[in-house]
């Protein structure tokens, strides 16, 4: 009987080792996450958050990690933000006011996200990371112009966890 075609998935086929014909169901939606996730910066960003030890960073502090501007660094988060589910969600600060300098936005990977990274074997790498992060001594970029340091940003005690944490 032949298969309904009329699913949201896209199907790819190849012969299996008889030589038969084989139909393998893609969610062209999750295919498109995972190439988004793959670029470098994204995935990099991804696995930085997930190694800090509150579980969501600020663009300033991923900025700090990484010779990207914050605004490149915002660019990418709301990217995967904007996905359907989200890769990325942004947590607001508990607090009001904010003291000026310190982040009011923060980034937290979803479960999705989370997800998508074990599914390309890039969530195994996380825990190297918080070890390094934890070792490193970080700098703010432009911190000589900036009221704040890096460690008042990690020590700010309003920041927002993201609520699998």
């Amino acid at each position: 009987m032949p298969q309904d075609d009329s699913s949201s998935a896209t199907h790819l086929g190849g012969e299996d080792a008889s030589g038969q014909m084989v139909k393998h169901g893609v969610d062209p939606d999750r295919l498109a996450n995972l190439r988004a996730i793959l670029i470098q910066p994204k995935v990099r960003l991804l696995q930085q958050i997930l190694a800090s030890p509150t579980g969501a960073l600020s663009a300033v502090e991923l900025a700090a990690r990484n010779e990207i501007t914050e605004s490149t660094i915002r660019d990418h988060l709301r990217n995967l933000q904007s996905r359907d589910p989200e890769i990325v969600t942004a947590l607001e600060a508990d607090a009001s006011p904010v003291p000026n300098g310190i982040p009011r936005k923060y980034y937290a990977v979803t479960e999705y996200g989370i997800g998508l990274l074990q599914q390309v074997n890039m969530h195994d790498q996380i825990g190297i990371l918080y070890d390094m992060y934890e070792a490193a001594e970080l700098e703010l970029p432009d911190s000589d112009e900036r009221s704040v340091t890096i460690t008042d940003i990690e020590e700010y005690e309003h920041r927002p966890l993201p609520d699998w944490l």
